[in-house]
């Protein structure tokens, strides 16, 4: 293999790319095009993509994009890009303070804008950073306070990652009376939540939940309680009349659960899994069964 060859190839190939590539646009000619009547979206997200944010160009290239993002006549796609080049931005923290306050005002104001791609990313863009405003706009959709944002499984979502738990309260109310996806959601938001301890496990205990449902309660169980996760485990592992998809998750969750395998690898519960074992059709279950034997009964 000759390395000096193959390192020149590259070097060509590198140059020949390079030469076929369009010029980096520059904020003027990005600001000109965005304002012409017969500007084309596609077009301008390929300019704004191509902004230079070296320190020469950084100031003109934020100032643009801002300017971009703002412009309600310009259509979502090269809004959105514009959002995603001023995150980037973002990471040179330094350069970028002084354009921080009108960013985070821009972004609370366009929460609230008619495109509802721009609403959804913005607000993602917020609660990364627990923005209170933008928690606010979500709770508040959610209450039926105002007119909700983004759709109430996102908004759910958003909120959760809020690291103060002001959603907690509304998390709890869905997880116990709403559906489908909203419902999911809230239960993953809820995860380890001590106070919902009951609620996950009336929920994981009933056959006429569905079983994703089922499961994503009682996961939250034993993160919430391991001595009430050991009880139900208990029961759902043993129960030849519930979902076998369950009680394999049950006796999985038993295995890796030093806290409840403690409670509940004796020699009895382990007869009593065996002898499941031989007799279910349930691969997924059987399989649990042969783990826990071999992590807990030698």
């Amino acid at each position: 293999m000759d390395i000096e060859a193959l390192r020149k190839q590259y070097l060509a190939e590198l140059k020949a790319e390079t030469a076929g590539a369009p010029p980096p646009a520059t904020s003027e000619k990005v600001a000109e095009y965005a304002a012409s009547d017969k500007r084309d979206d596609g077009k301008l997200c390929e300019m704004i993509a191509s902004l230079s944010l070296d320190k020469e160009n950084y100031a003109a290239s934020v100032r643009t994009l801002l300017d971009v993002l703002a412009n309600g006549a310009i259509g979502s796609i090269a809004r959105l890009a514009a959002l995603r080049q001023l995150g980037s931005a973002e990471f040179h923290a330094v350069r970028f303070a002084p354009f921080h306050a009108e960013y985070i005002a821009l972004l609370r104001r366009l929460a609230q804008d008619a495109d509802k791609d721009i609403r959804a990313a913005v607000l993602e863009r917020l609660t990364l950073t627990n923005d209170s405003e933008a928690q606010k706009l979500l709770r508040e959709g959610l209450e039926n306070v105002r007119k909700a944002l983004v759709p109430a499984a996102k908004a759910v979502q958003l909120l959760a990652r809020d690291d103060h738990g002001s959603g907690t309260a509304i998390f709890r109310r869905l997880a116990a009376e709403a559906k489908g996806r909203v419902r999911e959601q809230a239960l993953r938001a809820l995860s380890s939540d001590p106070r919902s301890a009951a609620l996950f496990e009336q929920i994981a205990a009933n056959k006429d939940e569905k079983t994703p449902i089922r499961e994503i309660a009682a996961l939250n169980l034993r993160n919430a309680s391991a001595t009430r996760f050991a009880k139900l485990a208990r029961k759902l592992a043993l129960d030849d009349d519930d979902d076998d998809r369950l009680r394999a998750a049950a006796v999985s969750a038993i295995t890796h659960t030093g806290e409840v395998a403690a409670k509940l690898a004796t020699s009895r519960f382990g007869e009593a899994l065996k002898s499941i074992g031989d007799s279910t059709t349930s691969r997924a279950l059987k399989s649990s069964i042969r783990r826990f034997a071999k992590a807990h009964l030698g």
